[in-house]
């Protein structure tokens, strides 16, 4: 009795930090580029404007990811009323979910300390918390996918279960309308399907009933694509069409055969993303590895989810397109691979002194960084330079900095155990708090936009009546300006967008455009305008309509949005 009641306690305190952790932070910024700020807005316009079907930016069809992220963040926007708590609310929920479900799965496959060990080591991977704390959609998809997995685990290898199958197949439809690489859990029937021919699986577990999934995944998939498909197949829109398409073909199929941007060679994941930030289950694999194959060969399911992680690495190292994140969903399954590794052959003393030794170098690696930036002017000179920021904020940096370090040290003289969770809390929670709070003013463009309202006011006698228009728009310029915003289009082409800016700025008084100075804007006199500063790396100028020229040969037929 007191094991067990020693056991719960072990594992509340987990979830109690796990949920610290990935919570802390929450409303303390606001959307940072490059992929929140699109994300917010899209939510944001959802329910300013009510319609939640079809994704939204500045007015202009959002046409490179399904719905089901916006409407998470849109429905805790409308529940909190703050953009800054609801954009990363979706992700944090969900990465609780993968740790429980991750729990819950290596508990049930094999025991308590297995299961806590596999949490703890998915908790301290990099890339995992990277995700839980950022409003990207990778987290959201990942859980949905291992929901799946839990659910086709649970049916074929633990005990008969059609709620958990069926469970597997509408997680996935809801990951397919999150991100189209939803299905990845079917890969998992591979492995599943050979060992139960081979009898290492129960066989009875395969019955007509099973046909069934497919269509629970495809009934979820067309509870938001039916209504879509029924706009762009019947009602002949064809801005629909031209969204369906590029939905179901240039996103999915054609930029996974075809990718057209972040380009790697095929072992980008192998070497340059998984060694990083997978580290410490990595870690853990290579200290364990003479016992990897004795203790897979004794667990079938542990089998299955070694191949499932590694089709899911081969199947996103085919596509010439590659970025970090796409191999996520494969981690919770490698963590509790590392996760019975470690449980079945001890935490043995070499682990113990590599784990306080990385914790260590990376402790006095913040601290010199903190040391460095408050003693060293040169240095808080470039990056007062390099960040367009002010020597107030590179000191509270370097203090912020410095607090991390000393801390992280201090806690070298608890036990192991202890030291890993509290130098993981001091690592995560103080950056999320006091350092985002710090950066927020340099990570968004509000300040600039700021000024360009002053200055505008200055120029102009008729505030009410003024229209400004912007270039090269990118969405955090949409999200946080305090004044409407005129656009021509995210992927207008740049002569096109030229010539319809110019058009629209000469069209009446009292309008100004925003444009970055590299934009190299044409058809204007850019001795009249003024510069307002930098935002996001780009020099912003402020153009007049009376700097416009009478006459511009560029195309001026792209669509103005509001």
């Amino acid at each position: 009795m007191t094991n067990i009641f020693r056991h719960e306690r072990k594992i509340f305190v987990l979830f109690v930090v796990a949920a610290i952790i990935i919570f802390s932070g929450l409303g303390f910024r606001d959307a940072w580029p490059p992929d929140e700020p699109r994300f917010a807005l899209v939510a944001k316009e959802m329910v300013t404007s009510g319609q939640w079907l079809i994704p939204m930016r500045g007015g202009e069809i959002y046409p490179d990811k399904p719905p089901v992220f916006m409407w998470g963040i849109a429905l805790f926007y409308v529940l909190t009323g703050s953009l800054s708590v609801a954009m990363l609310l979706p992700n944090a929920i969900a990465s609780l979910i993968t740790l429980t479900v991750t729990y819950r799965l290596s508990r049930a496959l094999a025991d308590e300390r297995t299961a806590m060990l596999s949490m703890l080591l998915l908790l301290l991977s990099p890339q995992f918390l990277i995700q839980a704390k950022f409003a990207q959609i990778d987290a959201l998809v990942a859980c949905f996918i291992w929901v799946g997995i839990y659910g086709f685990i649970r049916h074929f290898c633990i005990a008969e279960s059609w709620r958990c199958y069926f469970i597997a197949w509408g997680a996935m439809g809801l990951g397919i309308i999150t991100k189209g690489v939803g299905f990845l859990p079917i890969f998992i029937l591979v492995p599943l399907s050979f060992l139960a021919f081979k009898k290492q699986l129960p066989t009875t577990r395969w019955k007509k009933r099973a046909l069934l999934g497919p269509l629970i995944m495809l009934s979820v998939v067309l509870v938001w694509l039916g209504p879509v498909l029924y706009l762009g197949a019947y009602q002949q829109d064809p801005k629909i069409q031209q969204y369906l398409s590029n939905i179901l073909l240039k996103q999915t199929a054609q930029r996974y055969a075809n990718a057209w941007h972040h380009i790697e060679p095929w072992y980008y994941y192998i070497f340059e993303v998984i060694p990083l930030f997978w580290f410490p289950v990595l870690v853990v694999l290579v200290f364990k590895s003479k016992n990897i194959k004795r203790v897979l060969n004794d667990n079938p399911a542990y089998l299955a989810l070694t191949v499932w992680a590694i089709l899911v690495v081969a199947f996103f190292s085919f596509s010439p397109g590659k970025r970090g994140v796409y191999v996520l969903p494969a981690l919770p399954a490698v963590a509790m691979i590392s996760g019975l590794l470690l449980s079945r052959s001890g935490i043995s003393k070499a682990i113990g002194n590599f784990a306080r030794s990385v914790t260590l170098v990376i402790s006095l690696v913040v601290f010199i960084t903190g040391t460095v930036l408050l003693l060293n002017e040169k240095t808080a000179s470039s990056l007062i330079l390099r960040f367009h920021s002010d020597l107030s904020t590179i000191t509270k940096l370097g203090a912020i900095c410095l607090l991390i370090g000393m801390m992280g040290l201090v806690t070298q003289f608890l036990n192991l155990s202890r030291h890993l969770v509290l130098w993981l809390v001091i690592i995560t929670v103080i950056p999320s708090t006091m350092g985002v709070w710090i950066l927020n003013e340099i990570r968004t463009p509000s300040q600039l936009l700021v000024r360009a309202q002053t200055q505008m006011s200055i120029l102009s006698t008729s505030i009410g009546n003024m229209d400004v228009g912007i270039v090269d728009v990118k969405e955090q310029y949409l999200l946080y300006s305090p004044f409407p915003l005129a656009h021509f289009g995210y992927h207008t082409e740049k002569e096109r967008e030229n010539g319809t800016a110019w058009a629209w700025l000469k069209a009446r008084p009292a309008r100004f455009l925003l444009a970055p100075k590299d934009y190299l804007f044409q058809c204007v006199d850019l001795e009249k305008a003024l510069s307002l500063g930098f935002a996001h790396r780009d020099e912003w100028l402020l153009i007049s309509s009376d700097a416009a020229y009478a006459t511009c040969k560029l195309p001026s037929d792209a669509p103005v949005y509001r």
